[in-house]
């Protein structure tokens, strides 16, 4: 009995270590303030970031264009692609695409600093899309990765491509929930609405 009383108050002790060590390491960790945009906004990411303050995407802009949900094998065939039907997910039955348009507005580190894509993804109220690499590259073939920068003063159109397992995220619930596509993550966190799909 006595082992027993040992063991749990050791256990207790532990508990309220750990506790006290996550309050005091996350109490002064303010929660990202979250700004809505609106599709066809061109919204500025500023001095925004996803993981690291030293990211530099300032002076980029990004603003949605269109978007489109096809099925996979839809949409591999629009990119006359269907030989790299092997190379989705497993579970990947819908491709949801978004039309941007990147601008370097004011952003001098042409080669050093720019955008990362692969951090983007669309959040819906209770889930999340991420970027699918094989699709992006069919969309995007003239593109060197995901990451990239602009000179200043030019811009691009790019299709982010997104993989949709509907037996996850159903395409019933996406077209009532719609998505919006997070551009930033901290501090400001920035989400761009409203993002509804024509679908075929």
């Amino acid at each position: 009995m006595k082992k027993i009383c040992i063991v749990i108050t050791g256990i207790l002790i532990i508990s309220a270590s750990w506790g006290i060590r996550f309050y005091l390491v996350n109490k002064d960790v303010d929660a990202p303030v979250i700004q809505v945009y609106e599709k066809g906004e061109e919204v500025p990411i500023g001095k925004d970031f996803f993981d690291y303050a030293s990211e530099g995407m300032d002076g980029y802009t990004i603003t949605v264009l269109d978007a489109e949900l096809l099925p996979a094998a839809d949409f591999l065939q629009k990119y006359d692609a269907a030989d790299q039907a092997e190379n989705l997910g497993l579970f990947t039955d819908y491709i949801y695409t978004v039309h941007i348009l990147a601008a370097n507005r004011h952003n001098p580190y042409t080669g050093e600093k720019g955008v990362a894509l692969q951090q983007y993804v669309l959040q819906g109220t209770d889930y999340v899309l991420s970027l699918e690499d094989t699709c992006y590259r069919i969309a995007n073939p003239d593109m060197p990765g995901t990451s990239f920068s602009l000179r200043e003063g030019t811009d691009m159109e790019i299709t982010l491509t997104f993989d949709v397992m509907s037996g996850t995220t159903g395409i019933r619930h996406i077209m009532d929930d719609p998505p919006g596509l997070l551009i930033t993550q901290y501090p400001h966190k920035k989400v761009i609405e409203n993002i509804y799909p024509v679908t075929d």
